[in-house]
């Protein structure tokens, strides 16, 4: 059993290692707010505290065990599923936020007011609301509402223009395409820890803050993807998941790696992520400090995992039981 576990060690990935330190943190979040759980309409079986804690000891437990087993053992189809798991899991750890966020701070108090007053010191009015209102052009609008709900499709728009790069041969472009899930598993799991600690709900429930109403209460309306993101957030919003925007600072990781590896992409995907950052202003879904934010976040982060994550440890090409050190 001890061979078997070291010969599993070179076929593990930094993101692995990013997914067990996440799940046995906030394993036991729940054990000092157990009342959390009361946000929920439906709690599930597993939303409470022992369930929750045992969920995440399971994950903790399969992220150390099966990937690196799927990766030596599956061929290529045992490294792409070794590649592409921490991200599909993201939708998980999102939602879990819900009843998170308010283990240390209540329901209804987030920290929008700060920002709000924030906003107003330096543009003197908020810009989500002022934007909007200046150019209140339905066009316009179903323009943004195209650009952010392309953020869902952003990690899988990152790993294809990978492996679109011309000059590359395959070892290199699964090396950037391991060094990119990295990047970005580091990047969206400390944006949704932050969230634990620092709830913000953003301009969208300005209603309920006493601000505004809605970009549809005001009379502005779009078309096909203003619907599809309207019904979206109605499906799956959470409240206090805004500073800094996840939607910039993972969409950013994509970008980034795009623009090193593709050169070719650079132009058609920088303006789709700019309109990106755009429209979650535009579209009231987030303050302009979140965006500039996200944008600091991601750079951060992207450095510290290029500075601390040495090249071997991070992105190797079909790792033997003997390169392990």
């Amino acid at each position: 059993m001890t061979s078997f576990l070291r010969d599993l060690e070179p076929w593990r990935r930094p993101y692995d290692w990013y997914g067990i330190v996440y799940a046995l943190t906030s394993a036991w979040y729940p054990w000092l707010n157990p009342a959390c759980f009361e946000v929920l309409a439906d709690p599930g079986p597993l939303q409470n505290p022992p369930g929750h804690t045992l969920l995440h000891l399971f994950l903790a437990a399969v992220f150390w065990l099966l990937p690196p087993i799927v990766r030596r053992r599956g061929g290529a189809a045992g490294r792409v599923v070794g590649l592409v798991y921490m991200p599909l899991l993201f939708g998980t750890f999102y939602a879990q936020i819900e009843y998170l966020g308010v283990i240390f701070r209540d329901y209804g108090d987030p920290f929008d007011p700060v920002l709000i007053d924030l906003e107003a010191a330096i543009f003197g009015m908020q810009p989500s609301l002022e934007w909007s209102r200046a150019w209140p052009w339905p066009w316009l609008l179903e323009l943004m509402q195209f650009a952010y709900f392309s953020y869902y499709f952003f990690p899988l728009i990152g790993l294809l223009v990978i492996w679109l790069a011309s000059g590359a041969d395959r070892p290199t472009r699964w090396r950037w395409s391991e060094a990119y899930i990295r990047d970005l598993t580091a990047v969206m799991l400390t944006c949704y820890a932050w969230y634990v600690f620092v709830p913000v709900w953003g301009p969208k429930y300005f209603d309920y803050l006493g601000v505004a109403g809605t970009i549809a209460s005001e009379g502005l309306h779009g078309l096909i993807f203003t619907d599809v993101m309207h019904w979206i957030h109605a499906q799956g919003a959470l409240h206090g998941a805004a500073f800094p925007s996840s939607h910039v600072a993972g969409s950013m990781v994509a970008w980034w790696w795009g623009w090193k590896t593709a050169p070719r992409h650079r132009a058609w995907l920088t303006v789709l992520w700019g309109l990106l950052c755009l429209s979650i202003v535009y579209c009231r879904y987030h303050y302009v400090v979140d965006l500039v934010a996200g944008v600091a976040w991601g750079a951060l982060i992207m450095a510290l995992t290029a500075r601390l994550v040495s090249p071997s440890s991070s992105a190797t090409d079909a790792p033997r039981p003997a390169d392990a050190p």
